[in-house]
């Protein structure tokens, strides 16, 4: 004789009610000071966590690793470009603005032995152009729970980008 099973029956507790409204808290924008004072309204896309930040420049570093590893033919250009782009892309309006095609365009002029090199420079001009949109208030960046290497880009006494806590 078989047992029988006991079938599922929902029930709405309200967990997913809460995990909706915790959601929507994410998704909204938020006001940042500018250093003259001025507030300015930064939306959601135009928010990048230290995580994100983190994430990109750790694959614009493989992404050069693994082109140093290659003959230089067009198509490992093409490869690298690509990868680049794909990070870059991550990045606030970075398509909108043209940092995709101003990195990519100057990838041709690095050799395969100077990936560090390249690495160095994207990092640099990363670190520029979020700094221009950060003192603008056109984007902001939200601290991610951890501690990334990158952090020290943002964060600290030698932070390169423009952040709330060096003003006061």
């Amino acid at each position: 004789m078989k047992t029988k099973k006991h079938a599922f029956t929902p029930a709405l507790d309200g967990r997913l009610e809460d995990r909706l409204v915790l959601n929507g808290a994410h998704a909204s924008g938020i006001v940042v000071t500018l250093p003259g004072g001025e507030q300015t309204y930064v939306p959601p896309a135009a928010i990048l966590t230290t995580r994100t930040y983190n994430s990109v420049l750790v694959n614009i570093h493989k992404a050069t690793q693994q082109f140093s590893r290659t003959p230089g033919a067009q198509a490992n250009y093409d490869r690298l470009g690509a990868q680049i782009g794909a990070q870059l892309g991550r990045l606030p309006s970075a398509r909108q603005d043209g940092l995709i095609d101003y990195v990519n365009s100057s990838l041709q002029f690095y050799g395969t032995n100077e990936s560090k090199q390249l690495y160095s420079d994207v990092r640099s001009t990363v670190v520029s152009y979020l700094s221009f949109k950060v003192l603008n208030g056109e984007a902001a960046i939200r601290k991610s729970p951890g501690h990334y290497f990158s952090d020290a880009d943002i964060y600290g006494p030698n932070g390169a980008i423009f952040n709330q806590s060096q003003l006061g």
